[in-house]
């Protein structure tokens, strides 16, 4: 029967082209084999959409699978992210995948731009009501909405082994944050966040573009309030105890490399040249409209300005340097990391600035001025299975200094403590967290008193605070809820001590405002007692 239908069929077909194009007429062998190749070619694509359907199906039914009580607690995927590679790609050849499973795959060696590439979207939101209170005389308790770190990214990897190269990898990310709640600014251009291109190897990864320096990364998962208004930055890795964590930072034009992990193991080196004009470093990097070492419309950025004819003289540096070595085995966790910021340029301090006792605070030039400024630290964590659940214990210990600065007006060295705990009790994370700032040797600095009942004008000055003690404490709890490995829920509290001459603020280095002693007119109001409470979602795909 159905070679009689396909006899017919071609008939049908001959006469039809000898009818109308007489010259290009077949015979019908001719005919019958395209048929028969036609057949096979639509059975072979019935059998690939069967295959995809039943992959998509897959995909779509695949229940999440349930968090290890072991793991540790879980917190901003980039904050709390360890030194790795690049992450694990989806199986090769995927064009684009959901939660690393391919949703459309194609056959290697029809396009070498596609082929052997896998392209992931991802994301984290994280949204928070605040309620706070800065401890500044006209300031009181305040309501907020903040987005707290939410990004939004591309991630690309295309793998060189059928070319050749095994175990080689192209690589590129472009990352930028996203302003869900604040009206979004430059802050939120595309890139402003982790982006590069670079090349796996099988002896280590090398990057060039921007990223969170190896210091910064080796310990942001010991903070379990991470881009809360009780994150540890509002002390550690920060100097000046201002909005600004200079040793908490995202380095721009770098380039670094980062080693396999070899027994638990890795080490990552970073450098990021200065690439600034002017030899005291008191200008825009080049292809920047931002001084360095300060984030877009940030403390000390120069904005609006679009160049820098005052110069950046408020912690602007030249080169960067930043290594970590780190070890994550079992229980265990361990770190040793380093960063250096030559030449930094802090001349606007050298100021004189009357007092309203009647005295004068002199800084003199030359007595604060360019120096290098370097910070070090170790730390350490252990995973206890304690019947409960897991106990997440951390640990850390950093030195902060600056170089060849007058004593009496050297803000920027001091010591630093902190210690963390995350006890899990099934989908529940409870955690509580402490950070200490010994006191610096000296300040340039000035505050008013917390006593005023008019704020007085902008620049006043009522005190030096190098006369002043400029410990801190910071103090946090709170709870988590994991609705998923994707969603989780928080409420945290978190509370600030601030010595008679000590500034430092709560939120810093990543919520989306900073809760600091300053009154109306951004006079210093130092020895404030802050405190905060915060609850929100976070969501990551």
């Amino acid at each position: 029967m159905k070679k009689r239908l396909l006899a017919g069929t071609a008939g049908a077909a001959i006469c039809l082209a000898l009818a109308q194009q007489p010259v290009h007429a077949a015979t019908l062998d001719d005919v019958l084999a395209r048929l028969d190749a036609l057949e096979r070619n639509n059975a072979k694509l019935a059998k690939e959409n069967a295959q995809l359907r039943d992959r998509v199906n897959h995909i779509s039914s695949r229940a999440p699978e349930p968090a290890a009580a072991a793991v540790p607690p879980k917190g901003n995927p980039v904050q709390h992210a360890a030194v790795a590679p690049s992450p694990a790609p989806a199986p090769e050849h995927a064009v684009v995948s959901i939660g690393g499973a391919p949703l459309y795959t194609k056959a290697p060696g029809t396009n070498a731009f596609v082929d052997n590439t896998t392209v992931t979207l991802y994301g984290h939101v994280d949204l928070s009501g605040d309620v706070f209170n800065a401890g500044v005389f006209d300031q009181g308790t305040k309501f907020g909405v903040a987005s707290n770190l939410t990004y939004f990214g591309v991630r690309a990897r295309h793998n060189l082994e059928p070319y050749g190269f095994p175990g080689w990898a192209a690589v590129a990310q472009f990352e930028s944050l996203v302003e869900v709640a604040a009206t979004p600014t430059e802050r939120a251009a595309l890139g402003t966040r982790d982006s590069f291109m670079g090349l796996e190897t099988p002896w280590g990864t090398i990057k060039a573009g921007k990223a969170d320096t190896p210091y910064k990364k080796s310990t942001a998962k010991f903070d379990p309030f991470s881009a809360t208004l009780g994150d540890y930055n509002s002390i550690m890795g920060n100097t000046g105890g201002d909005l600004r964590a200079e040793f908490d930072w995202r380095a721009a034009h770098a380039v670094w490399y980062e080693s396999p992990i070899w027994n638990g193991l890795q080490a990552t080196l970073m450098v990021s040249p200065g690439q600034n004009t002017a030899k005291d470093n008191s200008d825009f990097a080049l292809g920047d409209f931002n001084c360095p070492g300060t984030s877009a419309r940030g403390s000390g950025s120069g904005f609006p300005l679009t160049s820098a004819p005052e110069g950046c003289t408020d912690g602007s540096y030249g080169n960067l340097y930043s290594a970590s070595l780190t070890y994550n085995q079992g229980p265990w966790t361990a770190i040793a990391a380093y960063e250096m910021h030559e030449g930094t340029n802090r001349t606007s301090d050298e100021a004189v600035t009357p007092l309203s006792n009647g005295g004068v605070l002199i800084v003199p030039p030359g007595s604060v001025g360019i120096a290098n400024e370097w910070a070090a630290k170790v730390g350490g964590g252990y995973r206890i299975n304690d019947g409960i659940g897991a106990l997440q214990l951390y640990g850390i210990y950093e030195v902060m200094r600056r170089e060849n600065t007058v004593a009496d007006f050297n803000e920027r060295s001091r010591d630093g403590y902190f210690v963390s705990a995350t006890q899990t009790v099934g989908p529940w994370d409870v955690s509580a967290s402490w950070a200490h700032a010994n006191a610096s040797p000296g300040s340039p600095g000035t505050g008013v008193f917390n006593t005023y009942t008019v704020t007085p004008a902008a620049g006043s000055a009522d005190f030096a605070l190098n006369t002043l003690d400029s410990s801190a404490d910071q103090y946090a709890a709170g709870i988590k809820y994991h609705f998923s490995p994707f969603a989780t829920w928080y409420l945290v509290g978190s509370y600030l001590r601030n010595g008679p001459g000590a500034h430092y603020c709560l939120g810093v280095s990543g919520h989306g405002y900073g809760v600091c002693g300053r009154d109306a007119n951004n006079n210093v109001v130092s020895g404030n007692k802050a405190s905060a409470v915060t609850t929100g979602m976070t969501f990551d795909f």
